[in-house]
């Protein structure tokens, strides 16, 4: 028995000495650095660093959208409104720029108002991550705006006279209203007020008109706000002046008679 363990054991020591330098050739080719592989690594991690420090509003994830398309055709004059969005990621701010004159934004997701001259508009929406336009920001999302010619009918006019409750014919198109005395034609919906010159006229109810002026852009009154009109560009009041003035409103937001 003593022999057997004797044989034995000379048997380990021998397999043990010729299974060391296995183990310790294995051990040195793990150990050793592998250039091309870290090289890889090296040049892959400054373009996933990159990646995810645009994450947040990175064209890939966020951009801006609208249920509305982003190619929209409307009359002259008639009202727009436009929403749009950021999607995944909700945009802090963002950067609005080629409105037409008579659109404007409300600092939120919208856009509204009425554009009064014909052509084709572009509007660039770009969203930022955080308020005042920091922070990461999406691609420029654009908006063509189509605007076209008012449909008209020959009794566009007549439609224009029917919105008044208070009206009479004066003869060869002269109206008195409680607006004023208008030239009302049969065909279309340009007015020429006796006091305020040349208007572009669309009822939106009984009694209630926006009326386009060349230098003051769109106004709003109706028969209960009698001679005060709202501004649309500036959002301020201007009141209807008398005849005899040399200027047409009063406007409250300068303090002053304007024409």
């Amino acid at each position: 028995m003593k022999k057997l363990r004797i044989i034995l054991s000379l048997g380990l020591l021998i397999e043990a000495r010729s299974f060391a330098p296995k183990i310790i050739k294995i051990s040195a080719i793990l150990l050793k650095p592998v250039p091309e592989l870290f090289k890889s690594i090296h040049a892959w991690m400054p373009a996933t660093a990159g990646i995810v420090a645009t994450h947040a509003l990175s064209g890939a994830t966020t951009a801006v959208k609208s249920s509305q398309g982003n190619s929209i055709s409307v009359q002259a004059g008639e009202n727009l409104t436009y929403q749009f969005y950021t999607s995944r990621y909700p945009a802090g701010s963002y950067s609005i720029s080629g409105l037409p004159s008579g659109l404007s934004y409300d600092g939120s997701n919208t856009l509204a108002g009425t554009i009064s001259e014909t052509g084709t508009y572009n509007i660039q929406i770009m969203g930022f991550r955080y308020s005042n336009q920091n922070g990461n920001k999406t691609p420029t999302f654009t908006l063509e705006i189509t605007v076209t010619e008012p449909s008209s009918t020959p009794n566009d006019g007549e439609n224009l006279l029917s919105q008044f409750s208070d009206i009479t014919d004066l003869g060869n198109h002269w109206y008195q209203t409680w607006l004023g005395i208008m030239y009302i034609t049969n065909n279309g919906n340009w007015v020429f007020h006796s006091d305020l010159g040349w208007l572009y006229a669309q009822s939106i109810a009984q009694d209630s008109f926006w009326l386009h002026d060349e230098d003051l852009g769109w106004l709003y009154t109706s028969k209960t706000l009698n001679r005060f009109f709202y501004r649309h560009s500036n959002g301020g009041w201007l009141y209807q002046l008398d005849s005899t003035s040399d200027n047409r409103f009063w406007d409250y937001q300068e303090n002053s008679e304007i024409q």
